[in-house]
């Protein structure tokens, strides 16, 4: 999204809590009002949302769901009544958690195990008896399953133990899961997840290769080597990191998010990469599950992408007596300054949030041109595969990139997640409620992308191949473009 001001605006920027209600009792009922009329007051796309033409069907919705909180007495059940609630402004970035949610249970285990004394001791105790045991590999993460190797307390039938990780919190020797012999080749299992934070679930050995985990996905073994068995190729086993590979010299850029790495790190892919990208007859960029975060982690991309200047949007602010100050706080601690300094160093900025108190401040009410420093003429098409888990910083990339000439989208539309963003987190005493402050664009009442999301150029049904797909169609776009 556009810097409107001289702080950079991230497409959901959730800093801690800093405006908060007075800590009540936790009575359901009571954090029901308090949600709804936080929601009602400070919520950005609210006067979107709810109009003269549907207010009743809000009302009728409100009424209903303020009859259970009346009824709930736990906590689980009233957040479950609260998030019903929501239901009505179809908006992925408004949600509730419980205040007091406990912090997740953590597990860091270091075992001594390596590679070689693995393939020993499998030999040695005839693991090959079991087709679970063996060296497995998921995304960032190579692991040996084995016998439990803790001659302690721990009660567990095999354990999944690292050999390699390209995950920096993750060394080897830890143990990424425990598994629980259920019946046959069904297992409970104990999945420790990338900030070794512990997930209960459950999965299946689907066959001598493939360990599927429910809720995490599918592990393919390495070794011993599956007759038959096809390996998952680079961007297989790397889709869930940032990287550039070629399918037949065509660059295949991953884009899995946009929150975990720095603008720099994907500008270093594009330079590693820079030649035979610009020489290519087209390219691909993936971006599908990309579930947003910054908006300059992309920016690096633009000059492989763009054809020239695009168009867009104004963004504005909701500036509800809540928000202004939240905004305010937030603006000055994101430029380490007080409140105090912040008036007398950015008075521009600070004076604009107080005149403007009380309404839909825009900063320009139409659009703007962004124009990117340097533009490059390859490749001369570029394929962007997007589907509906595409949400937030994710869509304004599609935004942008769809306006040049040289780019076709491939997919599903995108979530639908981006109208409204800088989210508040405003505490309710029993809960903390998130909603947006801000708006995408001046005209979203006549426009709006939530919650339908950003339609693709070609529509591929998500149960096909789109990546084949999309490359057979690109090929053949070219084909009839050099007959013309």
């Amino acid at each position: 999204m556009k810097t409107i001001l001289k702080s950079v605006l991230t497409a959901f920027f959730a800093l801690g809590g800093i405006y908060s209600l007075q800590a009540q009792d936790c009575q359901c009922i009571e954090a029901f009002d308090k949600a709804t009329d936080a929601y009602e007051k400070n919520y950005s796309l609210f006067i979107y949302k709810v109009t003269d033409d549907n207010r009743a069907l809000y009302n009728a919705h409100k009424e209903i769901i303020r009859d259970k909180a009346i009824q709930t007495t736990d906590l689980a059940t009233c957040q479950t009544v609260l998030e019903q609630y929501l239901e009505f402004f179809r908006d992925g970035h408004t949600f509730i958690i419980a205040s007091d949610t406990p912090t997740p249970e953590t597990s860091i285990e270091q075992l001594e195990i390596n590679e070689n004394q693995f393939k020993e001791d499998y030999k040695k105790n005839a693991y090959d008896q079991n087709p679970l045991l063996g060296i497995w590999k998921r995304g960032s993460y190579t692991v040996a399953i084995t016998p439990n190797l803790n001659t302690g307390e721990t009660k567990r039938d095999f354990v999944g133990v690292v050999l390699e990780s390209s995950n920096p919190n993750w060394k080897k020797g830890q143990v990424k899961f425990e598994l629980y012999s259920n019946f046959g080749t069904s297992y409970e299992i104990n999945y420790m997840m990338g900030d070794h934070s512990v997930q209960k679930t459950s999965g299946d050995q689907m066959s001598i290769g493939v360990l599927n985990i429910k809720e995490i996905g599918e592990w393919g073994k390495l070794w011993p080597e599956v007759e038959n068995k096809k390996q998952p190729s680079e961007i297989e086993r790397k889709y869930d990191e940032f990287h550039l590979s070629y399918i037949d010299e065509i660059p295949y850029l991953r884009l899995p998010h946009f929150y975990s790495v720095e603008p720099s790190h994907v500008d270093s892919i594009m330079k590693a990469n820079h030649d035979r990208i610009v020489e290519s007859d087209f390219m691909v960029v993936d971006i599908r599950g990309n579930t947003g975060g910054n908006d300059a982690t992309y920016f690096p991309v633009l000059p492989y992408l763009l054809t020239g200047p695009i168009t867009l949007p104004s963004n504005g602010f909701w500036l509800s007596e809540d928000n202004t100050e939240y905004l305010i706080n937030a603006f000055a601690a994101s430029n380490d300054l007080t409140v105090e300094e912040y008036a007398e160093q950015e008075k521009e900025e600070y004076e604009m949030f107080i005149k403007n108190k009380g309404t839909a401040y825009f900063k320009g009410t139409g659009t703007w041109t962004f124009t990117a420093d340097t533009i490059y003429k390859g490749p001369k098409k570029v394929i962007v595969l997007t589907d509906e888990e595409v949400y937030s910083s994710g869509e304004t990339f599609v935004y942008r990139v769809n306006q040049s000439d040289k780019v076709v989208v491939y997919g599903q539309n995108t979530a639908g997640v981006v109208d409204g963003f800088n989210g508040f987190p405003l505490d309710l005493g029993c809960f903390t409620a998130f909603f947006p402050t801000s708006y995408r664009a001046p005209d979203i009442k006549e426009n709006p992308i939530d919650p339908y999301g950003i339609s693709p150029d070609v529509y591929v049904n998500e149960k096909e191949d789109v990546l084949e797909y999309a490359i057979a169609h690109m090929k053949q776009l070219l084909k009839n473009d050099n007959r013309e």
